[in-house]
């Protein structure tokens, strides 16, 4: 014979993860396995409940895709009675033509970009160091093959590829350097209007990382 559950203990298996007292985060990707795995391995790290951050890659792979995925699940919550204190779009500039209208976009909108140029690999590089030298097309490889060619010089990176996971435990005692480099690239890029190389995925680390500080 089977044991009844208690109705209240029940209701809370179906309800599954309870929020924390704490933001409600939607994270929004342009990679499949990349920017995911990162972003739920420091969710992961840092305790963050899943039940409070969603971790999801978009419909599409490129920035337009990933803001309407965002703007659709936006609408989603909001239906349901229900929404997200942020959202953030994370995603590259590359070789992506719809890059500066997925940019208006947001910028009319309450969505936040994490954007990086060219791609999310400089946020790693910058782990091993500052640089501004700028990533371009050469040969056959694009913008982001030539960034994630810098990045695999370093020692601890040789093997990387797309999707690899444990990237960011791998690289967690860099973290606050990272964060100063991008930081001081971010500020350079603004002052000389040059983007490339600069990110934005500092900001959202950051976020993350002190989202169950005490107000």
């Amino acid at each position: 014979m089977s044991v009844r559950q208690p109705r209240q203990a029940a209701d809370l298996k179906r309800r599954g993860p309870q929020r924390e007292p704490y933001d409600r985060v939607l994270i929004v990707c342009e990679g499949e396995k990349t920017e995911p795995i990162y972003f739920s391995e420091l969710k992961d790290h840092y305790k963050l409940s899943n039940a409070n951050i969603a971790v999801t890659p978009a419909s599409g792979t490129d920035p337009l895709s990933i803001v309407r995925t965002a703007q659709k699940r936006q609408a989603e919550e909001k239906k349901h009675g229900e929404h997200y204190d942020r959202i953030y779009c994370v995603f590259d500039r590359d070789r992506h033509y719809n890059f500066p209208a997925a940019c208006d976009k947001i910028d009319r909108s309450t969505l936040r970009a994490a954007r990086s140029w060219p791609c999310f690999e400089y946020w790693l590089l910058l782990h091993f160091g500052y640089t501004r030298s700028p990533f371009t097309e050469g040969g056959n490889n694009s913008p982001c093959d030539n960034c994630i060619k810098a990045l695999k010089q370093a020692d601890t990176m040789r093997d990387y590829q797309k999707g690899t996971v444990g990237v960011f435990g791998q690289l967690l005692e860099r973290l606050d350097a990272a964060k100063r480099n991008a930081r001081q690239a971010r500020s350079d890029a603004l002052e000389t209007g040059e983007d490339n190389p600069s990110t934005e995925v500092h900001d959202l680390v950051h976020y993350l990382q002190h989202l169950k500080d005490p107000a």
